[in-house]
C-alpha cells in the first residue's frame, strides 16, 4: 500500500509539473515589418533576462523561441517591455595586474534591451548577460548609451586580491544630464536596478513629466510566509514478533486532530518558485486493538497497547507552481526529525512498557493555495520506532491532511 502511496504522489507531482509548463500572460510581438501581433509569452530562462522567453499565437499549440534575428520588440502589457538594439558592452577584463590595464575595450552587437522606466524626458534599458547586469539610457529621442561602470580587481597572482578599482562613470553622467534642483544626488546611488529606476522616477517627478515603470524593473525581495495548521493524521504502527516466523501484528489505525505551524522563506526568483521550509506538528496516536493476519485481538497478543505522542520538524523544500494571482499549486520534501515525549509507552504485556527510540523520516507533499488559505496532503516513510527492541523492528505509517492560512511577513511584495 506504501509504495502505491508513494507511486500516486509521483504522478500527481508530475502531473502539476507539467500544468506549470502551460502558464503563460498575454503579450505581444513586433516583427522586422514592424508588425504588432497579439501572442501568448512565458520566461523559461533567468528572471531579468530578456533572452530566454517563448511565445505562442492563440492558433497555435507550439512555443516558439523568441528570436533576436526576428522580432524587433515583445512584451507583457504592463508589466514587461524587451526592445532589439545595437549597444556597446564593456569587454575588457575584471581581473588585471596593473592600474594601467583599466582601459575599456568595446564591442558593439545587438541586444534585446529590457525597459524598465520610459518616460518623456529619458527611458532607463537594462541587460544580462556574462552574469552581471549592465545598464543603458536615452535621452528623449537620441541614441541608447551604457551607463558606465566597472569593478577591477588589481593582483598579481590568481587568488590574492591586493586592491579593487572602480569606475563609477555612470554618476557623472546622470549628474551631467539628469539633474532637478536638489531632487537627484548622483554620487550617492549605486549601480543597481532598484537604485537607478529610484533615481529616473524622482527625475520625472521632479520636472513633473510623465513616466512609465514596468512590474519587472521591480527588485522582488524574499518573502516569509507564517502558516498556522490544523490537521487529520493517519497513523497505524505494525510491529514484528521475536520469533522470526511468527506474523507482523498491527496496531489498527489511528485518527487523531493535530496542530502545528509551518514557517516558509520564499526565494524572489522565477515567480517566487522555490523556497525552505520548517514545520512544527503535533502528533498522537493510541490503541489497544492488534490485527494478525485478519485476526483482531488474537489471546497472545491481548495486552498490546500503544500510546504515541511526539513533535515532528519537517525541514526541506517547497516548489509552487503559479496558476494565477489568486491560485497555486505547491509540492515539498523534506527531511523530518521527532522528539518523541517521555510519557510514550508501547505494551507486550501487563507489566512492562517499553520506551520508543528516536526516529526520522522523510515528508513528501502536495497542496493547493487559493489567496492565504490551502490544503495539503502529505505521506511520510515508513519509520523503525522500536529500533532499540530486540528483535522488535517496526513500521510507523503516517498521512496527514491539513487545512492552513498563509500570514505574509516583513514583505510588501504580492505573494498571494
Amino acid at each position: 500500500m506504501n509504495q502505491r502511496l508513494l507511486l500516486f504522489f509521483l504522478f500527481l507531482s508530475l502531473t502539476l509539473l507539467s500544468a506549470a509548463q502551460i502558464v503563460f500572460k498575454e503579450g505581444y510581438i513586433i516583427n522586422n515589418r514592424n508588425e504588432r501581433i497579439d501572442c501568448q509569452i512565458r520566461n523559461v530562462g533567468r528572471e531579468g533576462s530578456a533572452i530566454h522567453y517563448e511565445y505562442r499565437l492563440r492558433e497555435s499549440g507550439n512555443f516558439e523561441k523568441i528570436e533576436l534575428s526576428k522580432f524587433l520588440e515583445f512584451g507583457i502589457e504592463n508589466e514587461l517591455k524587451c526592445i532589439r538594439a545595437l549597444v556597446p558592452i564593456d569587454m575588457s577584463p575584471d581581473r588585471i595586474t596593473s592600474v594601467e590595464d583599466t582601459l575599456s575595450v568595446w564591442k558593439e552587437g545587438h541586444a534585446f534591451l529590457s525597459v524598465l522606466l520610459e518616460g518623456e524626458l529619458a527611458t532607463l534599458f537594462a541587460y544580462h548577460d556574462l552574469g552581471k547586469d549592465f545598464f543603458f539610457y536615452r535621452l528623449e529621442d537620441s541614441d541608447i548609451v551604457p551607463l558606465i561602470y566597472k569593478k577591477y580587481e588589481v593582483g598579481i597572482t590568481p587568488n590574492f586580491v591586493q586592491r579593487r578599482i572602480y569606475n563609477n562613470t555612470f554618476r557623472g553622467q546622470l549628474a551631467l544630464h539628469l539633474t532637478c534642483g536638489n531632487q537627484n544626488n548622483a554620487e550617492k546611488i549605486s549601480y543597481t536596478k532598484k537604485d537607478l529606476v529610484n533615481y529616473f522616477e524622482k527625475y520625472h517627478q521632479c520636472k513633473k513629466k510623465d513616466y512609465k515603470t514596468f512590474e519587472s524593473s521591480r527588485t522582488k525581495k524574499g518573502l516569509l510566509l507564517l502558516k498556522p495548521k490544523v490537521g487529520l493524521n493517519s497513523i497505524q504502527l505494525g510491529i514484528k514478533d521475536p520469533i522470526d516466523a511468527a506474523p507482523m501484528a498491527y496496531f489498527s489505525k489511528g485518527n487523531s486532530v493535530g496542530f502545528g505551524v509551518e514557517v516558509a522563506y520564499i526565494f524572489p526568483y522565477n515567480n517566487y518558485q522555490w523556497g525552505l521550509f520548517v514545520e512544527s506538528n503535533h502528533l498522537s496516536y493510541k490503541s489497544v486493538s492488534v490485527t494478525v493476519i485478519n485476526e483482531v485481538n488474537p489471546d497472545m497478543y491481548k495486552d498490546y497497547m500503544i500510546d504515541y505522542q511526539s513533535i515532528e520538524f519537517p525541514l526541506g523544500l517547497i516548489y509552487h507552481l503559479k496558476l494565477d494571482k489568486n491560485n497555486r499549486f505547491f509540492a515539498k520534501v523534506a527531511f523530518v526529525p521527532h522528539i518523541i515525549f517521555s510519557s510514550s509507552y508501547i505494551a507486550f504485556n501487563a507489566t512492562e512498557k517499553n520506551k520508543f527510540s528516536s526516529h526520522s523520516s522523510l515528508l513528501f507533499g502536495i497542496g493547493y493555495n487559493h489567496r492565504g488559505l490551502g490544503v495539503e496532503f502529505k505521506y511520510y516513510t515508513p519509520a523503525n520506532i522500536t529500533q532499540n527492541l530486540y528483535k522488535r523492528g517496526s513500521n510507523l505509517n503516517q498521512l496527514s491532511f491539513n487545512l492552513f492560512y498563509t500570514f505574509q511577513l516583513l514583505s510588501d511584495q504580492g505573494f498571494r
